[in-house]
């Protein structure tokens, strides 16, 4: 009696595994793939009066061209993503390009290899085509039919989706850190006593006398200046290309750089952009001492300028510590730099403008009206106009 119960119910099961399975959904090329999930509901658009991702409405956003969403990479592994569309697109990943996809073609990735290639438990996907609608770009998550089925790959004979194995901006990355820190350390050792005032809170806050002029008076181009401004230079060199990287057009200039970048051409662009910015410092000097003269502010330009860099040099310091901090720990969050640091570098750049206008105001016998009419032109005016093009 009891075997034959046992061998009821084990009928039951089978008919019923096998019922489920014809039952299954099946989709991806060959329809050799159960469909677990269908992104269809899931799209997000970009809105830029917001300046975030909010849910796709047909209605609303039926002209888009470019639509996004998280992919739970970790959760997902064990599982393939998979693609098609009768129009021609392009992936990102972390708002990076990655491949051109083909129209009418299955392309077929692996979570696990997502997972692999990016380190993260999520990324941000962004399809962007020349037709615009959501509707005929077909993306699922699936599970393979059978567990001895080779693995459905895009053919050589056409651009393949799957990401690289090894991100070459996690190397970047990690190196570029390295780099800096090494620059840290060699300035300390260097030049200790420059670099205990030049990331010193209490030296920065403190407002220098007529009598202790003469400390400051020194070129800034001197060896020992000059090291730490080119610090300056490297340090948000590698901070630009960590939003850059995050999908953040600064001055629009996501155009000038490679749409695949390697390692060396990540190095390349971070050594060109610290040169740009170390020009930009020079050029502030020239133009601060053009003014300086104009307004009789010329014996405290060096003041002045010494100031904004130590100013400078502790704030982003800082914030570098933290955005590096949040790579590792909430990198979801870093796709939205442009909404989470205009706050904090908009209160800096005010609070160095106040501490400009006293330690001036205390060294000079000038109107409060004219030093501040200085103080808009070299400062303020330039920060509006540089938020402006930058976002």
């Amino acid at each position: 009696m009891g075997r034959k119960l046992l061998h009821r119910l084990h009928c039951f099961l089978i008919f019923f595994f096998f019922g489920l399975t014809a039952a299954a959904q099946t989709t991806g090329p060959g329809n050799g793939y159960f469909l677990v999930h269908d992104f269809r509901d899931d799209w997000n658009v970009y809105d830029e009066d917001l300046k975030s991702y909010i849910p796709y409405i047909r209605e609303l956003h039926q002209d888009y061209r470019s639509y996004s969403l998280l992919l739970d990479v970790e959760k997902n592994r064990h599982y393939y993503l998979l693609y098609k569309s009768d129009q021609e697109n392009f992936l990102f990943i972390n708002g990076a390009l990655q491949k051109k996809l083909p129209a009418n073609e299955w392309v077929v990735m692996r979570f696990d290899s997502l997972f692999k290639a990016y380190h993260q438990h999520r990324v941000l996907l962004t399809l962007y085509g020349n037709q615009s609608g959501i509707e005929k770009k077909n993306l699922y998550i699936g599970h393979k039919v059978a567990t001895g089925q080779k693995p459905i790959v895009v053919s050589e004979s056409f651009l393949q989706a799957r990401p690289r194995e090894d991100s070459p901006f996690d190397d970047f990355y990690a190196l570029g850190a390295l780099l800096l820190l090494a620059m840290y350390v060699f300035l300390y050792q260097a030049f200790n006593k420059g670099f205990a005032r030049y990331f010193s809170i209490r030296d920065l806050l403190t407002i220098p006398t007529r009598e202790g002029v003469g400390a400051l008076t020194r070129s800034p181009f001197e060896l020992s200046n000059l090291s730490f401004i080119l610090l300056l230079s490297f340090l948000l060199s590698y901070l630009y290309q960590l939003v850059r990287y995050r999908g953040v057009d600064l001055f629009g200039t996501q155009g000038f750089f490679q749409e695949e970048e390697s390692l060396g051409m990540l190095f390349l662009s971070f050594f060109i952009v610290a040169v740009v910015f170390l020009a930009g410092f020079i050029l502030k000097y020239v133009i601060l001492n053009t003014l300086g003269q104009i307004y009789r502010f010329d014996r405290l330009v060096n003041i002045h300028y010494f100031k904004a860099i130590q100013a400078s040099a502790l704030f982003y310091t800082v914030l570098g510590l933290v955005m590096i901090m949040m790579m590792t720990t909430f990198p979801v969050a870093t796709f939205r730099w442009d909404a989470i640091l205009f706050i904090p570098v908009t209160l800096f750049y005010l609070a160095r403008l106040l501490l400009l206008y006293f330690s001036i105001n205390k060294l000079s016998d000038a109107k409060n009206l004219y030093l501040f009419s200085y103080l808009c032109i070299v400062e303020l005016v330039p920060f509006i106009i540089g938020v402006k093009f930058a976002l």
